[in-house]
């Protein structure tokens, strides 16, 4: 049990020592969830990691808790967060403090649950335009899944967040995106990264790779920023609302152009490329346990027969959401966050110093058989509806946890939920070799070669 409120020890928090550094640095860059994976089994649940920055490692749920809830006030995003604002600005992802609460409030009403039954249905719409697609060549195809369901989850965001039609451009986005997360992830784990100005071989191609999405976003919000026009009610037409017009006290500043950018890359890309993922990863499951895809069908049909799903069915779709549940416990989207602590502070009875940086991996904690019996067996029955409050807190959060939890967590689950159950209802997918899909953990975590997959039309009675 970690003990916060316990006196800190005075023994040094393990773990390799600072002349470890090049060979951790190396060794974290080649495989950072087996290096952590490593440290953690040798130096415990609390484990200094020398990476040219203070840095500690934590295992515990109890740890996770205290930061991301307990005691958040005392942790900020830290220099990860700084180095991937070349992406993505200071938007909900990199903001800390009163500039991130500003962003929060103009964003949160976009997603109140009153528009989740537009959001549904927009989400429904596009799955089934996609299967449309893909029956035009035939009744059974091989095809990339995982780019597939990237360039669905773009249309839906687009549509859902934006009213705009992205289907033109998933493919030079998801092809972007893939090469910027990967840039992204070098730029961040460098001890020295280069200044983007700098023109080497890598800034040239970063820059190169951010103008393709800057160009789709900067399109995006030049079509509705003409000050007669109406401005809409989407996400988007908020942020342009608090732009245009300043509202409340006269010290309220309205979003700048560049903010709303900011915000529309953040929620952009955060917004589909995490979803596709765990779909993916999802189907990679299914095709190892039919029994489970099985049932999932079998529950799909009960509660649609041959009809489409809508919004009043989800919470009869109850085994499609335990199955993304579970699928993103094993595979978490995000499979490590950060936060920086601002003061002193103990963390597991040790004493931690301003400016520390705590990284916390989804991926370890929701893999620890401490808190998951066997738990690397796929068994979506963990999240059956009597079992939550059996779960130890803090062992779970693929979303975050505390007040910076993912703004879109429920627009998120709903969309896990519904297009996994307009997917299986129709046709059967297949992952073609799924034992040799590996894992690629950049900043999210994606299949590393794509995922073949063969895709076959159900023939419904």
């Amino acid at each position: 049990m970690n003990s916060h409120s316990a006196a800190a020890t005075h023994k040094s928090i393990p773990g390799p020592s600072v002349w470890q550094t090049p060979f951790c640095l190396s060794a974290f860059r080649n495989d950072p969830i087996g290096f952590l994976q490593d440290l953690h089994q040798r130096y415990g649940d609390t484990v200094r990691i020398p990476l040219g920055l203070p840095l500690l490692s934590v295992r515990h749920p109890d740890s996770v808790r205290y930061v991301l809830q307990e005691h958040h006030k005392n942790y900020d995003k830290g220099q990860d967060y700084e180095r991937l604002e070349v992406v993505l600005g200071k938007g909900l992802l990199t903001a800390n403090g009163a500039e991130w609460r500003r962003h929060r409030k103009l964003a949160q009403p976009a997603f109140h649950k009153q528009r989740l039954p537009g959001f549904a249905s927009i989400m429904l719409r596009r799955t089934a335009q996609r299967m449309d697609d893909w029956h035009r060549h035939g009744s059974t195809m091989q095809l990339d899944i995982h780019a597939e369901l990237m360039a669905l989850t773009l249309e839906i965001v687009g549509e859902s967040l934006f009213s705009s039609d992205l289907s033109s451009q998933t493919e030079e986005v998801g092809l972007s995106l893939g090469e910027l997360l990967r840039l992204t992830n070098e730029y961040i784990n460098a001890l020295v990264p280069t200044p983007l100005w700098f023109p080497t071989p890598f800034t040239i191609k970063f820059r190169r790779e951010l103008a393709v999405l800057d160009r789709v976003v900067k399109k995006l919000i030049e079509a509705r920023m003409s000050p007669e026009g109406d401005t809409g009610s989407d996400l988007l037409g908020m942020l342009l609302s608090a732009h245009l017009h300043t509202e409340g006290s006269e010290r309220e500043q309205p979003l700048s152009v560049e903010e709303i950018r900011d915000e529309v890359m953040t929620l952009l890309l955060a917004g589909h490329e995490t979803t596709a993922n765990a779909l993916s990863f999802a189907f990679m499951l299914l095709t190892q346990h039919r029994d489970i895809a099985d049932k999932l069908y079998a529950e799909t049909i009960s509660v649609l027969g041959n009809r489409a799903p809508t919004f009043e069915d989800l919470p009869q779709l109850r085994y499609a959401k335990q199955v993304a549940e579970e699928a993103m416990r094993l595979y978490p989207p995000v499979w490590a966050i950060g936060r920086r602590a601002i003061a002193q502070d103990v963390i597991d009875g040790h004493t931690i110093a301003p400016g520390t940086h705590i990284l916390m991996s989804q991926f370890l904690v929701q893999r620890d058989a401490r808190f998951f019996a066997d738990p690397l067996r796929f068994d979506p029955e963990r999240f059956a509806p009597d079992l939550a409050s059996k779960r130890h807190h803090g062992a779970y959060f693929p979303f975050a946890a505390g007040p910076r939890q993912c703004i879109g967590m429920g627009f998120a689950i709903m969309e896990l939920q519904l297009v996994l159950s307009a997917l299986i209802q129709k046709v059967e997918i297949t992952v073609l070799a799924p034992e040799r899909i590996e894992l690629e953990p950049l900043i999210t975590l994606r299949p590393k070669h794509g995922m073949r997959a063969q895709v076959r039309f159900r023939q419904l009675s």
